[in-house]
């Protein structure tokens, strides 16, 4: 793991010349965790991974981050290695390096205007692709296995099982709007409001496009409109229009259009609940219940989904 001690590492690893202070981190994930690099050259993020991942795997996001730049979208330019790498090891620790961009804590209330401009630039920067959608986007769990998933919860005494358990018929229910993604581009795929943030300046950011792969343009701006509409209609008609109107290819026109966003609710809440069982730690388990809860306070049920649909249709 990465250290204050490292500074000056990581520094020479990416060519970042003059002395090198890290703080952090900064900001906490799911896969890893952020730090600030300050060098003689300015101030920089690097990125840890908490579990060493395929180094040429973890650079696959270049292009699309380097052709949604050209587009207009605000995010941090990726530092390179001197050989030219993105990604690399340090100690045994994986790291990149990107831009530091002085950013806002998460909001779904950013302007629906900008982030429909920065969704379209993102979707004009796509390109099409065949390779298949991961089951993570495109698939549910099922009424089976989300009883199973509750009866292990209530069976370990979680604290939110009584949350799953009144939640679980509505899980079930909102899954019948399931299709095939058509016509899939490269999306970014993680376009939460942890991912979208505002600049000290007012303007949208997106940062982390390493989930990025396959996916239908429409789930995406589905995913976009439930996540910054925050079911307020008059957002997001605002968003919709606003992405629209600078260019962006896809159209929000049926329940099919919100499968991704019903897919990726099913996947972390299940993989929220199988992590809380084997946390060895209560301050694991305590963040994993969190994570978990954020489900249940803002759940993707059909009437939320239909209100979407009647603000941009």
């Amino acid at each position: 793991m990465l250290t204050a001690a490292t500074a000056q590492e990581v520094a020479d690893a990416y060519g970042l010349g003059g002395s090198a202070t890290l703080t952090g981190p900064v900001a906490r994930g799911q896969l890893g965790q952020v730090w600030r690099l300050d060098t003689g050259e300015g101030s920089h993020a690097v990125k840890e991974w908490f579990a060493t991942p395929d180094l040429e795997e973890a650079s696959r996001d270049a292009d699309l981050v380097d052709a949604a730049r050209e587009e207009g979208v605000v995010t941090p330019a990726i530092r390179r290695t001197p050989s030219g790498d993105v990604a690399t090891s340090v100690d045994g620790t994986a790291v990149r390096v990107f831009e530091w961009v002085d950013l806002q804590p998460r909001s779904r209330r950013l302007d629906p205007v900008a982030v429909g401009r920065a969704l379209a630039a993102l979707h004009r920067a796509g390109t099409p692709t065949d390779k298949p959608v991961d089951n993570w986007f495109a698939t549910g769990l099922g009424e089976q296995r989300w009883h199973d998933v509750h009866r292990r919860v209530v069976d370990e005494g979680a604290p939110f099982a009584g949350q799953l358990g009144a939640l679980v018929d509505q899980l079930v229910a909102v899954e019948s709007v399931i299709e095939p993604h058509e016509a899939p581009i490269v999306c970014h795929r993680d376009l939460w409001a942890d991912n979208v943030l505002a600049t000290r300046d007012g303007r949208v950011c997106v940062i982390d496009f390493e989930n990025l792969g396959p996916a239908d343009p429409s789930q995406e701006l589905a995913m976009v409109l439930f996540e910054f509409g925050d079911d307020d209609p008059s957002r997001a008609r605002l968003l919709h229009t606003a992405y629209r109107d600078a260019g962006g290819p896809a159209r929000v026109t049926r329940r099919g259009h919100f499968t991704m966003l019903v897919a990726e609710q099913a996947h972390i809440g299940q993989l929220a609940c199988s992590r809380w069982v084997g946390a060895s730690s209560d301050s694991e388990r305590e963040r994993l219940a969190r994570w978990f809860l954020e489900i249940p306070d803002d759940p993707v049920t059909l009437p939320r989904i239909d209100r979407v649909l009647a603000a941009v249709t």
